[in-house]
């Protein structure tokens, strides 16, 4: 025990020649030592200043707990502030811990260097003691550090989730608000967007993290949020426009519409737009409006939309079910590939003129003939009504 008390004696010692005497130059090696194996450090929000200042209060702080001696309370919470400030300076606490690890490495070299002239013995001893020490005591300031960080960033989420609430709600109309999402969200008011919505009958932040991962790998910045059971997500585009929704996978197994907007302030507009889409479609998947224009017109008024439906296929109840489906299986195919009534013939494996047959009667009964542009544009549309709500009962059975 007079042994372990009288090396803990040596190493408090050697700590305090460090704080007292070679703090600025073990500050100075530390901060070099950070820049020169950390690039998260280089080129980034942390300019060499910031840098050297933080890292001599938590050497001060880490110094001070060795030497045992009371704390002031201005340099308490020293570890606790750099982990709340680098989460804001946007900094991965990967990078933040790695350069704790080298704090660790340079104070135990210092206190190495300190205990060069003691005996052999006393030596072996202080070796040994001052790594646990010093160990013990980065351990302490690195659990604030990340506690520090996971406060900032649970604060710093909860203000990007407003901003970006508020961006939907006011951004084609407030330009302050929109300059507000761009800074919270560390997005550029000018450039080409990726708006994502997608529904969810549970929120699945697994799902997100998979997207998040691969988008944060492939450089691109986004936020991703959630409004109920809704995903609203925006990802910002490079010049080369790459293809995002390669990133997107892992949301495939749900409905999710995609829309360009051009700057932040179309963002609002897009996400409008890709809701409409999501709600004018049956079928999962990671689609971009552009090949879902139909399901987007449907689903813009329910009320237009039933009644276009009703047109197409009200008159059709009057049939048998085998008469029925014979005519949907025509006109099905027209709506989908158009052609001649012999491309019909062929895709459906039915005679000309059994098809003509069913063409005609279709007209026949609803008043739509599908050689005018505008009745078939109505009876696609009619047919995007029917195959939604054909798809939906699918899930819902699916689903029970």
């Amino acid at each position: 025990m007079s042994t372990e008390t009288h090396t803990a004696r040596l190493v408090r010692a050697a700590a305090m020649q460090v704080l007292t005497l070679h703090l600025d130059e073990l500050t100075d090696l530390a901060v070099e030592r950070t820049l020169g194996d950390e690039p998260g450090y280089t080129g980034g929000p942390v300019s060499k200043d910031d840098l050297r200042h933080h890292m001599d209060r938590t050497l001060r702080l880490a110094l001070t707990r060795l030497v045992g001696g009371p704390v002031p309370e201005t340099l308490a919470g020293a570890a606790f502030d750099v982990g709340t400030l680098r989460a804001r300076q946007r900094v991965p606490l990967p990078t933040v811990l790695h350069s704790f690890r080298i704090d660790l490495r340079m104070l135990w070299g210092a206190l190495v260097s300190e205990g060069r002239l003691l005996s052999p013995l006393e030596r072996l001893d202080f070796l040994e003691l001052s790594s646990v020490m010093v160990w013990e005591t980065v351990e302490a300031s690195t659990e604030e550090v990340v506690r520090g960080y996971q406060v900032a960033q649970e604060g710093m989420e909860e203000l990007r989730s407003a901003a970006f609430d508020q961006l939907l709600i006011e951004g084609a109309q407030n330009e302050l608000t929109v300059d507000n999402a761009s800074q919270l969200l560390g997005l550029p008011v000018l450039g080409s967007y990726l708006c994502i919505v997608g529904s969810f009958p549970v929120p699945r932040p697994d799902l997100i993290a998979d997207c998040t991962d691969r988008l944060h790998s492939a450089g691109l910045a986004h936020h991703f949020g959630w409004y109920g059971h809704e995903l609203r997500a925006i990802v910002h585009l490079p010049d080369d426009r790459p293809d995002v929704t390669s990133h997107l996978t892992a949301l495939s197994g749900h409905i999710c519409a995609v829309v360009d907007a051009n700057g932040l302030t179309r963002v609002p507009r897009a996400i409008r737009l890709a809701r409409t889409a999501v709600d004018g479609r049956g079928d999962p998947g990671v689609r971009h409006v552009r090949d879902t224009w139909l399901q987007v017109i449907a689903a813009g008024n329910a009320e237009i939309s039933d009644a276009v439906y009703q047109a197409a296929f009200g008159p059709l109840t009057t049939l048998t079910e085998y008469e029925r489906t014979a005519i949907l299986e025509t006109v099905g195919d027209l709506v989908a590939h158009g052609g001649t009534i012999a491309d019909i013939a062929g895709r459906t494996y039915r005679h000309r003129n059994t098809v003509r047959r069913r063409l005609k009667d279709f007209t026949e009964l609803t008043g739509l003939d599908l050689a005018r542009t505008a009745d078939l544009a109505t009876t696609a549309l009619a047919f995007s009504v029917w195959h939604n709500q054909n798809s939906v009962r699918a899930r819902t059975a699916s689903q029970t």
